[in-house]
C-alpha cells in the first residue's frame, strides 16, 4: 500500500520531471543539429512545442485533488493544475507566433525555445511551491531565463540595455525577497506555508518584524507582476527586448506570478490580513494611476502595453487587497480574460513589418482598417476588453472585481478602480481612432503565418463572445477556487 501511494505522488509531479527530462534531450539535440538557418529553427520550435503539449497533456490528465509531497515542498490542487495547463498553453502560443518575428530578424538559435522551456518549468514549480524555499528556486529559474531573453539581439543596444536593467533590478527583487524570507524563518522557525499559516496566528510581539518581512515579500513579487511602484525595469525592458520575447514576459510570467502571490496571501498569510492588506491596496490603486497616466503619452506601443500590463496587474491586486473568497475569484477570472487579450494584441504587434523590418510606433497603424481590416477588426475588440467596455470580456472581469470589493466593503477602493479604468480608455480607443479614422500613404504589413492568424481570430471571437458562456467560466473558475487553503 505504501508503495503505491508514494507512486501515486511521484504522478503528480510527472510534468515538471517530463519537462525537465526534454529539455536536457533539447540541449543534446541542438547541440549535435547545429543551427543557423530557417530549416533548423522552425525544427526547434517544433520539438519544444512537442514538449510542451506532452506537457500540458500530463497536467491535464493528472489528479486534480490536493495532494503535498517532497516534505510539504511541492502542492498539487485545482489552483495549481488550472494555472499550470493556463502557463504551458500560453508558452505553446508564443513559440507559434515567434517563428516569422525570428525569421525576418535573423533569430535562427536554438538557445531561444531552449530559454523558453526553462522559464515555464520554473514558472511550474513556482505554482505548486509550499514553500518559500522552492518558490525561490522556482523563480529564479524563471528569472534567469528571461534575463538572457531579453538581451538575445546582440546586435541591438536596446535589447542588451533592456536584459542588463532586467537583470540588476532582478536581482535586487530577489535580495527583498530572501531579505523578508529569512526574516520570516526568524519569526516563525519555518518557511513551510501551511505551518506558517497555523504559527502566524499568535505573534503579536513581532508584528513589526513582521510587517517588514511581509513588506519584503509582497514587494519582490510586485516586481515580478509589474506592479508600481516596482514597475521601473518594465517600459524599457518590454520596448528593448525582441517583440516575442515582450509578448512572452507579458502574459506567461504573469499567470505564475498571480498564482504565487494568491497562494501566499490566502494560506502563509491568510491569518495575518490586517498587516498586508493595505500594503497590496495601495500598491494596486498607484499601478492604475501610473498605468493609465503613463500610457497616454507613450507613441511606442510596446511601451504602451507595458503601461496597460501595470494597470492591469493593478485591478488584480485591487481585488485581492479585499482578502475574500470573492476576490480571489474575481483575480482569476480577470487574469484568464488579461492573458486571452493580451495574447492576442501580440500577434498584432509581433506581426507589424515594412521591408522585412519590424514596426513599434502606433502611427504605423495608421489606416490599416483599409488595407487590412480582419487586423485592425481583431485589435480594436483586444484593446476594447483591455479598456474595459462592455460587451466585451474585459467588462465581465473588471465588474466582478468591483462587485467583490463593494461587497466586501471597499467603495472607496472600487471607486478609484473605475476612475482609473476610465482614464485608461482613453489610450486605448486613441489606438483604435488611429487605425479607422488616420490617413497613411505608407501601408505596413502584417507577417502572420497560419498560427498566428488563427490565434488572433480565435482570441478575438472568444474575447467578443464572452457573455455567451460567462456563467460556465464563472462556475469552473469557483469551483477551481475552493482549493486553495
Amino acid at each position: 500500500m505504501e508503495t503505491s501511494i508514494n507512486f501515486s505522488k511521484f504522478l503528480v509531479i510527472l510534468p515538471e520531471i517530463f519537462l525537465t527530462l526534454w529539455i536536457l534531450f533539447f540541449i543534446i539535440f541542438g547541440v549535435f543539429a547545429g543551427g543557423g538557418n530557417l530549416a533548423k529553427q522552425r525544427m526547434f520550435t517544433l520539438v519544444a512545442i512537442l514538449g510542451l503539449v506532452v506537457t500540458f497533456i500530463l497536467i491535464f490528465t493528472s489528479d486534480w485533488r490536493a495532494a503535498r509531497l517532497l516534505s510539504d515542498l511541492f502542492v498539487q490542487d485545482r489552483l495549481a493544475v488550472f494555472m499550470k495547463l493556463l502557463v504551458t498553453f500560453t508558452g505553446i502560443c508564443i513559440l507559434l507566433i515567434s517563428e516569422k518575428y525570428r525569421s525576418f530578424e535573423k533569430l535562427f538559435i536554438y538557445e531561444y525555445p531552449l530559454l523558453i522551456l526553462f522559464s515555464v518549468l520554473g514558472m511550474l514549480i513556482m505554482i505548486s511551491s509550499n514553500d518559500f524555499i522552492s518558490l525561490y528556486m522556482g523563480v529564479e529559474l524563471q528569472s534567469l531565463s528571461l534575463y538572457v531573453l531579453a538581451s538575445m539581439k546582440k546586435d541591438s543596444n536596446k535589447s542588451s540595455e533592456a536584459g542588463l536593467k532586467y537583470f540588476i533590478l532582478g536581482t535586487l527583487a530577489s535580495g527583498f525577497f530572501l531579505f523578508g524570507v529569512s526574516m520570516l524563518f526568524g519569526i516563525a522557525g519555518t518557511t513551510t506555508y501551511t505551518e506558517l499559516s497555523v504559527i502566524l496566528v499568535n505573534i503579536d510581539n513581532y508584528s513589526p518584524l513582521l510587517a517588514l518581512a511581509v513588506v519584503m515579500i509582497i514587494s519582490s513579487i510586485a516586481f515580478k507582476l509589474s506592479a508600481a511602484p516596482f514597475h521601473m525595469w518594465t517600459p524599457d525592458v518590454y520596448e528593448g527586448c525582441p517583440t516575442t520575447v515582450t509578448a512572452f514576459i507579458a502574459v506567461v510570467p504573469k499567470i505564475a506570478a498571480v498564482a504565487v502571490i494568491i497562494r501566499i496571501l490566502y494560506i502563509p498569510f491568510g491569518n495575518i490580513y490586517d498587516i498586508w492588506y493595505q500594503i497590496l491596496a495601495m500598491v494596486a490603486i498607484i499601478s492604475i494611476f501610473v498605468g493609465a497616466f503613463g500610457a497616454i503619452v507613450q507613441e511606442n506601443i510596446k511601451r504602451l502595453m507595458a503601461y496597460s500590463t501595470i494597470g492591469s496587474i493593478g485591478f488584480v491586486l485591487l481585488a485581492l487587497s479585499s482578502g475574500s473568497q470573492q476576490a480571489l475569484e474575481s483575480s482569476l477570472i480577470y487574469i484568464v480574460i488579461y492573458s486571452l487579450s493580451v495574447l492576442g494584441c501580440f500577434v498584432i504587434i509581433v506581426s507589424m513589418e515594412k521591408d522585412n523590418v519590424a514596426l513599434e510606433k502606433i502611427t504605423d497603424l495608421s489606416g490599416i482598417s483599409r488595407t487590412d481590416p480582419f487586423s485592425a477588426i481583431c485589435f480594436s475588440i483586444l484593446l476594447l476588453s483591455l479598456a474595459g467596455l462592455p460587451p466585451f470580456a474585459g467588462f465581465v472581469g473588471k465588474f466582478y472585481i468591483f462587485r467583490s470589493l463593494i461587497s466586501e466593503g471597499f467603495v472607496e477602493l472600487a471607486v478609484l478602480g473605475i476612475i482609473g479604468s476610465v482614464i485608461s480608455a482613453y489610450y486605448y480607443l486613441r489606438i483604435v481612432k488611429i487605425m479607422y479614422l488616420d490617413e497613411t500613404e505608407e501601408q505596413i504589413i502584417f507577417g502572420y503565418n497560419f498560427s498566428s492568424k488563427l490565434i488572433l481570430g480565435i482570441s478575438s471571437i472568444l474575447v467578443i463572445s464572452f457573455l455567451l458562456y460567462a456563467k460556465s467560466v464563472v462556475s469552473f473558475i469557483e469551483y477551481i477556487s475552493y482549493s486553495v487553503s
